[in-house]
């Protein structure tokens, strides 16, 4: 506070000037005028001074105070009277005489004085004899330290000495091992060449054999061909003689083969033969030189180049042989793509050479460069590859996937059905209107410094939103649903050394994708670990998000204050999982820090601040803004809302921004205080409305300037994601389909989530799809941000789902509908609770598991034939007891042969409940009657007991 003058003070006491500089050197304070100043000090003198002094006063003055009321009668103008009440005030001061208070004063300053003496006197011989004491404890000491000393050096000595003979003992252990171990691997080394030879030789006698065999069937192999030669030669041979026994045989014109086998027999001449007159009209292609010893004799007729001029080509040109042949028409190819005769009923004459080996024409295949897109159908892709659609289908099925041949296939799967079929695949570039956008970011402007951001990460209750609050002067703690922060929050933060923008993330488990979207968006990142808990799940979780988006990190250790806390602790954790302090040579920070006292906290600020100055940000501010949506939802007044971190240029209320696949112009644009803003530049969060729908969290925002253009690229997002989610669906896997019919049925837990927010929508659905087990599983029918509607029931009862609301709830209308259909909706704000009551709900459809406990075991000593009862066994009771609705094995030689129940259980003639061990008693079994005597009887029963996940 600063010092006040004597002048000014004495106004602030509403008390003269000179008043006041009485008083003051009454009280032992020299001031000679009115401007000289006072310090806090003066003050105090002068504050005791009046004290003592309005105290002695009260003890010396009496005041006595006497009241007297009268009443005093007076008439008016009009001649009335009337009475006028009138108090009289007396007062009185009786001052103690002076003489008498010096001397009670002087008394009580000598009994002080004395009392002072005798205290001196007191604390004297008591300071002697503590000095007399501490003197004799000073040499005990000394005497107990000079004993402890000869005592560790003698120990120490006797260590050294059995030390120095430990370690003599292990040389000469050591050079035993050594030794018996030089020894093993020369038995070793030897026992290894010995098997590499026997190795050798066995494997060289199996070369040898293999070559022999192989040598053996090359020339079986010669063996078999030169005999098939042989025997073509010698039927060409038969075949020529026959062909030329005749007299005008025309010799077909030969023609070159394309390509010759290596090892094909020498092709005959081929002959013509005769035909009718009919035939003679029709014009004939010239049939390949490839083919002469098939048609060699079989009666047909040479090329017409060939033929005599001027013969009418009458029955003179055929041979006796070829006489049954005059029923031949036409002559053509079939649909094989193989030449011959057909005869008038359409029947291809069988070649008579049927030891010649068949012409086969290999077709080499075409390999394509095929365009993949991102999706394509069944359909369309076996177009591009000139195939049918079903050996595609067929390609699929072979590697594990139904499909139909309309069916949209992800560029992926399609890329690897190409390269299996032997094409080319080329993934297509996209020729969609997002190219506008790469255009608008070649753009460049100025770059000038921004504001850091700045993620507070850890583990869940360690108090990142309390040292916030601390930061921000704000109690946001207080608003969170059991004291855990299920959203993220972004704050801007004004500071002497300039702006901070605080994101705040979740620390549960479930929110690791919230995390995750925290540290793409930051600068630096502020680990909070608790001091008196240490490292947990969540802070090496936060650890590696941070390097994984390669931003520094700044360690917070919160709770100083509590008596349990240990930062050595924790730094050494830290250090296990490679976080290195400054002080023992690494690169992190570490600030103790006290969110509940504050202390800590400005050097944790300078921290961050000089972490950011090293990193030297920079965004420009002119142009179109973009940036990244923090959190989303949907709020019933006001539409789609988006919080928003804008990374670069000026965002302003009007603009039309494209948020991933949805489009709008800004409406409106708040602030993390709920204030109207119409601005907002780089690393400043904000809230805007006016959106299509509500976005995903982490999706990008630009800002474009053609509404049109913006529609144009959402509409063509989601027509993309449409067709890749519906893609993935039906990537049915053919074994996990044949495996789930194996294991059997899987009962299913059907639900229907609503969240206010799309992250705690994300987060909530991974983690109750996380407690799906072989038996039971969660099956997220709808997931989406908004209040519960009636459509969302009627969902519900269609698909007999639970409805979860996280910090929604239901219209009137959908409530209504609900309790109608019988439908159940649930309402949670902690993630716990919702994890919590859908796992023991799994756990209640889980098939109960059931356990035997064994009772007793009979011994069957005699077999009672009972006409149209059946066998009827006497038993004894070996051990435990036997009850009539138990169930019962029987064994025979301990080998179990039946089991099921008791028919009738009875002790002599009475029906009984049971029988104890030692007794006798007769049953029958139920449906069974191949009995002997000693078999023995297990009685057992069965009960189930519930299970739990």
């Amino acid at each position: 506070m600063a010092s006040k003058t004597v002048s000014e003070f004495a106004q602030e006491l509403k008390v003269a000037a000179k008043t006041l500089l009485a008083q003051l050197r009454a009280a032992g304070v020299n001031k000679a005028s009115e401007t000289d100043e006072l310090s806090e000090t003066d003050k105090t003198r002068l504050l005791d001074s009046l004290r003592v002094e309005r105290t002695q006063s009260a003890q010396r003055k009496i005041t006595v105070t006497r009241k007297e009321q009268s009443v005093v009668k007076q008439q008016d103008g009009s001649g009335r009277s009337r009475a006028i009440p009138v108090e009289v005030r007396r007062k009185r001061v009786f001052v103690k005489n002076p003489q008498v208070l010096a001397e009670e004063a002087a008394r009580a300053e000598a009994e002080a004085a004395q009392a002072r003496r005798a205290a001196e006197e007191k604390a004297a011989a008591e300071a002697c004899a503590r000095a007399e004491a501490e003197e004799r404890a000073r040499a005990e000491e000394a005497r107990r330290a000079e004993e402890a000393r000869i005592r560790e050096e003698e120990e120490r000595r006797a260590a050294q000495e059995r030390a120095e003979a430990a370690r003599r003992e292990a040389e000469e252990a050591r050079a035993r091992e050594e030794a018996l171990k030089k020894e093993q691997e020369k038995d070793e080394a030897a026992l290894k060449a010995a098997r590499r030879e026997a190795e050798k030789a066995k494997l060289d006698a199996e070369v040898a054999a293999a070559t022999a065999k192989r040598m053996e069937a090359e020339a079986a192999e010669r063996r078999r061909r030169e005999e098939a030669r042989r025997k073509a030669e010698e039927e060409a041979r038969s075949i020529r003689a026959m062909m030329n026994r005749k007299n005008g045989v025309l010799t077909a014109k030969k023609v070159k083969p394309a390509e010759k086998p290596a090892e094909a027999p020498k092709a005959a001449e081929q002959k013509p033969a005769a035909k009718d007159d009919k035939a003679k009209k029709t014009a004939r292609p010239q049939r390949p030189a490839a083919e002469p010893q098939q048609n060699a004799g079989d009666g047909r007729k040479g090329h017409p180049s060939d033929r005599k001029k001027g013969g009418k080509g009458g029955s003179d040109r055929f041979g006796d042989e070829g006489q049954h042949r005059r029923t031949i028409k036409t002559r053509g190819e079939d649909d094989s793509g193989q030449t011959g005769w057909r005869t008038a009923r359409g029947r291809r004459s069988q070649d008579r050479n049927r030891h010649a080996e068949p012409v086969q024409q290999v077709q080499e295949q075409v390999v394509r460069e095929v365009q993949v897109p991102e999706t394509i159908s069944v359909a369309d892709l076996a177009y591009k590859m000139a195939v049918k659609a079903t050996e595609v289908i067929k390609t699929l099925m072979k590697m594990g996937q139904m499909v139909t041949i309309n069916q949209m296939l992800d560029q992926d799967t399609a890329m690897l059905i190409v390269e299996e079929m032997g094409h080319k695949a080329v993934a297509a570039k996209p020729d969609d209107p997002e190219a506008i956008l790469g255009e608008l970011q070649n753009v460049e402007y100025p770059a000038l410094p921004r504001p850091p951001v700045v993620t507070i990460m850890g583990h869940v209750d360690h108090g990142k939103t309390s040292l916030l609050d601390y930061i921000r002067r704000a109690k946001v703690a207080a608003g969170e649903a059991g004291g855990i922060t299920q959203h993220i929050g972004a704050y801007h933060v004004k500071t002497p050394r300039g702006i901070v923008t605080f994101l705040d993330t979740p620390g549960h488990e479930a929110f690791t994708a919230m995390r995750a979207r925290g540290a793409q968006a930051t600068d630096v990142v502020i680990l909070v670990v608790a001091a008196d808990d240490g490292v947990m799940p969540q802070t090496k979780e936060a650890i590696a998000h941070s390097r994984a988006a390669g931003v520094p990190l700044v360690v917070a250790i919160n709770k100083i204050d509590k008596p349990e806390a240990n930062p050595e602790r924790v730094k050494q954790e830290l250090v296990a999982n490679d976080v290195m302090p400054e002080e023992w040579g690494g690169d992190v920070p570490f600030c103790p820090v006290s969110a509940k006292t504050g202390a800590g906290v400005d050097e944790l600020l300078e921290n961050v601040l000089l972490q950011a100055e090293m990193l030297e940000l920079k965004a420009p501010v002119e142009g179109p803004a973009h940036g990244i949506v923090i959190e989303s939802r949907l709020d019933k007044g006001r539409g789609p809302v988006a919080s928003i971190l804008v990374q670069g240029g000026t965002l302003h209320r009007g603009d039309i921004v494209l948020v991933g696949q949805e489009f709008g112009r800004v409406r409106a644009m708040i602030n993390e205080l709920g204030k109207a803003q119409q601005a907002a530049g780089p690393s400043i969060p904000v809230e805007i409305q006016g959106l299509s729908g509500v976005p995903a969290a982490g999706d990008e925002v630009i800002v474009l300037n053609d509404e049109r253009k913006a529609r144009e690229i959402s509409l063509f997002r989601q027509g993309k994601y449409r067709d890749q989610k519906l893609a993935k669906q039906h990537a049915t896997n053919l074994a996990n389909l044949f495996s789930g019919a194996n294991e059997g049925e899987v009962k299913t837990l059907p639900l229907i989530i609503k969240a206010d927010v799309q992250g705690s929508q994300e987060a909530l659905i991974h983690a109750l799809t996380k407690l799906s087990t072989d038996e039971v599983r969660v099956q997220v029918v709808h997931a989406a941000v908004g209040g519960i509607s009636e459509s969302d029931v009627n969902l519900a009862a269609a698909s007999s789902a639970v409805i979860i609301g996280f910090n929604v709830r239901a219209d009137a209308q959908a409530r209504k509908v609900a309790e109608t259909e019988g439908i159940d909706i649930r309402y949670y704000n902690i993630i716990y609770d919702a994890v919590d009551d859908v796992k023991a709900a799994l756990g209640g459809m889980l098939s109960p598991e059931r356990r035997e406990t064994s009772l007793g075991l009979l011994e069957i000593r005699q077999i009672i034939r009972v006409p149209k009862v059946g066998n009827i066994a006497g038993c004894r009771v070996l051990e435990g007891v036997v009850r009539r609705n138990a169930s019962v094995r029987l064994l025979r030689d301990n080998v179990v042969i039946w089991t099921g129940e008791l028919a009738s259980l009875k002790h002599f003639k009475d029906d009984v409940r049971e029988v104890q061990a030692g007794q006798e008693c007769g049953l029958s079994l139920k449906g069974y009657d191949d009995i002997r005597e000693l078999d023995q009887l297990e009685i057992f029963e069965v009960t189930e007991v519930a299970r739990t996940l």
